[in-house]
């Protein structure tokens, strides 16, 4: 059957009964017995399964995905109102991109496979298909997709008709860590029947060789008022237990710290992170954390460990949905990754200020910035003067008012800058100098700081420009200092 409408494709199943629709735990604490070797139910019952996932997907599916057309290699345009720019955008009545796409990874990562039935109406709408209930048919290529709904009707669609993201005998990365995951599981368990058994240490009851000898009668009598006080719904289970007849109590159970279950527990998350191929203080694990490695690990994040994930999302939609519109030539998608790799405003504003050279920004642009109305003032569409430098030539907007170019200024005389530099730098010394470890030095040190400090101090003796061009050639070689002496490189 081809799915043409989404009309038709609600009308494949039959609605059914609340309790096959449901997950099957109910409000139960019983996690992992049956369902342990589902990848789904792994995914439902371990948080270090989950947390990866739903990292990586989350992060995925923030990005933007626009449409381009690449002209040349020096030359690409976006194409905001292309027809598949809105089926992205807005993938079917109900889906919006980001739910879209987040799912699309959280199947991709946890099955390895991801499917999108693509729905021919007009225009196109793209709907997600679970991975857990999707079969190929197929050697070298796929021949036949069959989808297995919770009733069990089975649909089966043509190639054409799906988005497979994965590889055809594709493995998931749980199949890997199974082993790991189980003695998580029966760990957990055993910590579940521990907590059931009202938090106490198993054990045996001894009797000296001395004392009387019971009878059966009597033995199960004894057991029975034993498991009636301090068995599980006992009367007085946690209390102090008396013992008579010369009798002790001998543990025959490991205890927590013995069993390492904080060990054990942070190992499989580092197993789980490691197999996702993510930096670990990315998912909690902040033993070797620092402001430095950590700010360099988010731009791993999204280039090694994301990035063979983005390409291969992007390579399928340009192999399988582009080809779907009349609009090819050249087009292609590509996930916006420079929003999350970006720094804050002031790492963007001086950056930018160095490599323009004056400011960049008018009034109007700033206070937009800002969600603040215009103020009416033509002079606020201008990029003010550079301070203590030429005045940028206003854009009049008439052609027919010629581009007057400001003269250079003539050449001033040479000024010595180094003792300034060097003033700064013995001051930074001191200062830094005072703690323990060169990291600590590299984290303390304030770029944007130091280098407005050093561009005031300069101004005086080469004006403003020059003075910010020279503060930001000395902060950079003392960073890189500073960075040396801290990896030592």
């Amino acid at each position: 059957m081809i799915v043409r409408t989404f009309e038709g494709l609600r009308a494949l199943t039959t609605p059914s009964p609340a309790w096959q629709m449901s997950s099957g735990h109910g409000g139960a604490l019983d996690l992992y017995t049956g369902s342990l070797q589902t990848y789904k139910a792994i995914y439902e019952t371990q948080p270090n399964v989950r947390i990866p996932v739903d990292f990586l997907a989350r992060n995925v599916a923030q990005l933007g995905l626009p449409v381009f057309r690449r002209n040349s290699d020096t030359d690409r345009v976006r194409l905001p109102d292309h027809d598949l720019a809105h089926v992205l955008e807005h993938p079917n009545p109900t889906t919006t991109r980001y739910r879209l796409i987040e799912d699309t990874v959280q199947d991709y990562l946890i099955y390895w496979h991801a499917y999108w039935l693509k729905v021919r109406t007009a225009p196109m709408g793209l709907v997600r298909l679970p991975a857990g209930e999707m079969s190929i048919v197929g050697t070298l290529q796929p021949s036949l997709f069959i989808w297995t709904a919770p009733n069990g009707q089975r649909t089966p669609f043509e190639p054409s008709e799906i988005v497979h993201f994965g590889a055809l005998k594709g493995i998931s990365p749980l199949e890997t860590l199974r082993r790991i995951l189980a003695e998580e599981a029966a760990a957990g368990d055993y910590r579940q029947s521990m907590w059931n058994n009202a938090s106490r240490m198993e054990g045996v009851i001894e009797r000296p060789a001395t004392a009387p000898k019971w009878t059966p009668p009597q033995k199960a009598s004894w057991r029975t008022q034993w498991q009636d006080a301090y068995g599980v719904g006992g009367s007085r289970p946690g209390s102090v237990a008396v013992l008579e007849d010369g009798m002790t109590f001998k543990p025959i159970s490991f205890s927590a710290k013995d069993s390492e279950f904080l060990a054990a527990r942070k190992l499989t998350r580092e197993e789980c992170a490691a197999a996702y191929h993510i930096p670990l203080p990315m998912v909690g694990i902040l033993e070797h954390a620092t402001y430095s490695n950590v700010r360099e690990m988010r731009k791993m994040l999204y280039s090694d460990c994301l990035g063979p994930t983005l390409e291969m999302i992007q390579g399928e939609i340009e192999l399988q949905v582009v080809p779907e519109f009349a609009d090819v030539h050249r087009v292609y998608v590509e996930f916006n990754i420079a929003e999350k790799l970006k720094g804050s405003f002031e790492e963007q504003a001086a950056s930018l200020q160095l490599a323009v050279g004056k400011p960049w920004m008018s009034v109007s642009e700033a206070r937009g910035l800002q969600n603040l109305p215009a103020t009416g003032d033509p002079k606020d569409d201008t990029i003010a003067a550079q301070q203590g430098g030429p005045a940028a030539p206003a854009a009049t907007g008439d052609p027919a008012v010629p581009f007057k170019p400001t003269p250079k200024p003539a050449p001033a005389a040479a000024v010595d800058v180094a003792p300034v530099i060097q003033a700064m730098q013995a001051r930074l010394k001191t200062r830094l100098d005072k703690l323990p470890t060169a990291l600590d030095r590299l984290e303390a040190f304030d770029g944007p700081r130091v280098t407005r400090e050093l561009t005031e101090d300069l101004t005086p003796l080469v004006g403003a420009e020059q003075a910010g061009w020279e503060a930001a050639r000395a902060v950079s070689l003392e960073l890189i200092r500073l960075d040396h002496e801290a990896f030592d490189v």
